[in-house]
């Protein structure tokens, strides 16, 4: 009975060894609990469920785990990781929108003739074994300009500005800009901050009839909204400024719509 036992034994110590193995990771799981678009100094907008990127380093600044980048989206009311990020050490996590799962952060392209909003966290959340949960805000990166013309509906902006660009997204920093025009059809433009130099910017109205206005010398700031309203003169050959204001970027329903898609 002995030779029979013993063995039997070992194969239960064994197997009970194995299954620890299999059990995975026991440190905790970083969580986020909410996600909003800053929209001014003390206001944010509605949760939103578009992939949102997570770059992760250690304090020292190395990526977390070896890649350091994850992404999270918004499903069935919770927020998820694509894949678990086991916090064993402390860190700091920077979000960023939008995610692709060809990005290398810090450091990211930007292609302005796409038009997509840009969003950032400006500052890390710090994780640590005994602080896994997030609630992530994200600050407009870009500058927004929009047009009106009184009575008339316009179908395109260009402006020549930065098309190409690298950004930071730890430190909000763009570098390596490369000018050229940026365009948009309807009457909404995102630019790459910056300071226009002898600047015309070209509004299209549905008519096919284009018209001109100098922005030169204007400084267009991260986060703001650049609204333009106009009107025809009497002979319908120039365009009448009626006012211009700067304001926080404050999100409408329609860029709320376009982060859900």
């Amino acid at each position: 009975m002995k030779k029979v036992i013993i063995p039997l034994a070992l194969c239960l110590i064994t197997a009970a060894c194995g299954g620890d193995e299999n059990d995975g990771k026991t440190e905790p799981e970083m969580k986020i609990n909410s996600c909003y678009v800053v929209s001014s100094s003390s206001g944010q907008s509605e949760n939103f469920s578009s992939p949102v990127g997570m770059y992760i380093t250690s304090e020292a600044g190395q990526p977390y785990e070896g890649s350091g980048v994850w992404s999270a989206s918004y499903n069935s009311g919770a927020w998820a990781m694509d894949k678990p990020v086991y916090v064993t050490k402390a860190g700091k996590v920077y979000a960023y929108y939008p995610y692709s799962s060809n990005d290398s952060p810090p450091v990211l392209p930007l292609d302005m003739t796409k038009q997509t909003d840009v969003l950032y966290s400006r500052v890390a959340s710090p994780i640590a074994p005994g602080s896994v949960s997030l609630s992530v805000k994200l600050y407009h990166a870009l500058s927004k300009l929009v047009v009106s013309v009184k009575g008339e509906e316009v179908t395109g902006l260009s402006l020549s500005s930065p098309v190409t660009c690298r950004f930071n997204i730890c430190i909000g920093e763009f570098t390596d800009l490369q000018s050229g025009q940026v365009a948009s059809t309807g009457g909404r433009l995102f630019v790459v901050p910056h300071v226009t130099v002898g600047k015309e910017m070209l509004i299209t109205l549905k008519s096919g009839k284009q018209y001109t206005y100098s922005v030169d010398g204007t400084e267009f700031r991260a986060g703001e909204s650049y609204t333009y309203e106009f009107q025809l003169n009497e002979d319908r050959d120039k365009l009448e400024i009626l006012d211009i204001s700067v304001e926080d970027w404050i999100n409408d329903n329609n860029y709320n719509d376009y982060l859900r898609r």
